[in-house]
């Protein structure tokens, strides 16, 4: 995630607001952060040690900023062609490498974190091992683990939204120190756009150090496999289309509209889809999480470890 101050040394010294511009507080393992606790939907996955957040597929709906970079560059070339032509004839091939860069640098932008990316990026939090596994973020975007103990967690605040109308985005930061007397940092993992970041993180350190159930009252057991794809929407769509009219025309209208920008994102998502990596856990980590937890798993589960039931079922939301 850009922007976020993920380097340096994890201490409370050292990770002061005042140094660390997007830093809005640093929680602890051993007090509540919030009253209240829950996965607000992260949840997508439940297994016999374990809890998988963020599991969703990257890619499904990817491609924006690669699209958005497209359209401007075109634009661009339109307008600037003859400057970058006459430069080419002329011989200022600076100046031509310089205007083909600066048009397209968004859509390279885009295409370098977009394209190649993992299909994937779950965080597995497995409370048997006291282990947390997930793609490291960077060049490499492999799977990697860290210790429980070795992890501080943080909550950043960026801006976001456009000029005329800025909202605050809220960020869950992981950071993994290097040893128990080594408190740089070596790596980390963000959960971004998280609306209440204080009550995700409670729903994770109770589930982690308080043995409390991975699923809330009520809850059955995330569906794997179950991902959103672009194909499937639009058949859905050409299912649902004179309906669609019918009870949201002024909608219908608007999206008609954006059909010349959808063209290009579509082809452009179709590459990010194709070129998605796959990530493959090693198989020591499937052992480890266990089975996926069923619909059977907690109709056995007299104990109500895996769901609350009763006055229990209150204390998480």
């Amino acid at each position: 995630m850009t922007g976020l101050n993920v380097s340096g040394q994890s201490t409370d010294e050292a990770r002061q607001e005042g140094l660390i511009g997007n830093l809005v507080s640093r929680y602890s393992k051993d007090a509540p952060s919030s009253h209240q606790a829950g996965h607000q939907g992260r949840l997508t996955g439940v297994y016999q040690n374990a809890i998988e957040l963020d599991g969703g597929s990257l890619v499904s709906a990817g491609g924006v900023v690669t699209t958005i970079g497209l359209v401007a560059a075109v634009v661009a070339f339109y307008f600037l062609g003859d400057v970058i032509a006459w430069s080419y004839e002329e011989g200022h091939y600076g100046l031509f490498f310089w205007s083909i860069f600066c048009s397209s640098i968004v859509c390279l932008i885009g295409a370098y974190f977009e394209l190649f990316s993992p299909s994937e990026a779950p965080i597995y939090f497995d409370r048997l091992n006291r282990r947390v596994y997930f793609v490291e973020q960077g060049k490499k975007r492999s799977p990697c683990w860290a210790d429980w103990s070795l992890i501080d967690v943080e909550h950043h605040a960026t801006m976001g939204g456009s000029p005329t109308s800025l909202r605050r985005i809220h960020h869950l930061v992981f950071l993994v120190r290097n040893s128990a007397n080594d408190p740089t940092i070596m790596a980390s993992y963000v959960i971004s756009n998280v609306e209440f970041p204080g009550a995700l993180w409670e729903y994770i350190r109770r589930y982690m150090d308080d043995d409390a159930p991975p699923l809330l009252a009520g809850e059955a057991p995330p569906l794997k496999g179950g991902k959103f794809d672009m194909i499937e929407a639009l058949k859905q769509r050409k299912k649902n289309y004179w309906k669609d009219w019918r009870e949201a025309p002024f909608t219908q209208f608007w999206q008609h509209l954006c059909i010349p920008l959808f063209i290009p994102f579509f082809f452009v998502n179709r590459l990010v889809v194709w070129t998605a990596r796959t990530v493959h856990w090693p198989q020591e980590v499937k052992d480890a999480l266990g089975a996926p937890i069923t619909e059977e798993d907690l109709n056995a589960d007299s104990t109500h470890k895996l769901r609350p039931e009763g006055d229990a079922a209150k204390e998480i939301v």
